[in-house]
């Protein structure tokens, strides 16, 4: 990987980047004039990371959509839930304050911070991401990110990220070690959403099997929980119970325990 910064305030930047490179064993090299095609001209297509004022940019390929963290909408929902009480994916996993919960699937991490919102100072959520650059990215924006009211910066700055893939994490887990297990294994049906784009070429698109499944019941004290899309096989293949909820384009499958 190479490591670069914006090419505004090139200084204060350029000592941010250098501590990033043992984390990403990465290179750093001056931005001086170059653009970001220079780069992929000059040491070709490989992972490039632009560390700017406000946020970590990841360019993958020359002409690809770059990845960065932002809320995702998870700021909107947050404020939804907050003033109606009502919010999909909190009904499914009835999360309360105090609980564990594993996000297998992190992404940009929009459901592991309403789940943190949920759980509270005293429950405790951990989202799984397997490429190494993207949990970099989200972990930086979720320590960083400063959009949000005091309660929503701080359910940010709670939220465990872990770069591992997570059926290894689940068999590493004790049993019954936690409350919830969530998937959302939606990549593919979403990354050409406005927002999530930029993530396409870094999303694992491992599906989800009967392992996954078999290892997060036993890890889960309350329930495993699955969100995928309203004509997905996944629920019946697996053994989900679902709800069907009228004129939605994705579903949450339950396997209580």
């Amino acid at each position: 990987m190479i490591v670069t910064t914006a090419r505004k305030q090139v200084d204060r930047l350029k000592e941010e980047a250098m501590s990033y490179l043992t984390s990403l064993n990465g290179t750093f090299i001056d931005r001086d004039d170059r653009a970001i095609e220079d780069f992929y001209l000059e040491f070709g297509e490989q992972p490039l990371l632009i560390v700017a004022k406000d946020k970590l940019i990841l360019h993958k390929q020359q002409g690809a959509e770059p990845f960065y963290y932002h809320p995702n909408g998870a700021f909107l929902r947050y404020k939804q839930w907050r003033n109606s009480g009502n919010d999909p994916f909190l009904a499914a996993t009835e999360l309360h304050p105090g609980d564990t919960f594993i996000d297998a699937t992190l992404g940009m991490g929009a459901d592991a911070t309403m789940a943190q919102l949920a759980v509270g100072h005293n429950g405790k959520v951990v989202g799984l991401e397997a490429n190494p650059y993207v949990a970099f990215v989200v972990g930086h924006g979720l320590a960083n990110w400063r959009g949000g009211d005091d309660r929503f910066n701080d359910a940010l700055r709670q939220i465990n990220v872990t770069n591992t893939d997570n059926l290894s994490y689940l068999q590493n887990s004790e049993s019954k070690s936690v409350d919830v297990v969530y998937f959302d294994p939606m990549f593919d049906v979403r990354l050409h959403s406005p927002g999530i784009a930029g993530l396409k070429q870094f999303a694992s698109y491992q599906s989800l099997t009967a392992t996954m499944v078999e290892e997060a019941k036993r890890v889960a004290r309350k329930k495993v929980v699955l969100k995928n899309h309203t004509k997905s096989d996944l629920f019946a293949t697996f053994g989900f119970s679902v709800e069907k909820r009228a004129n939605a384009s994705f579903q949450y499958g339950i396997i209580n325990r």
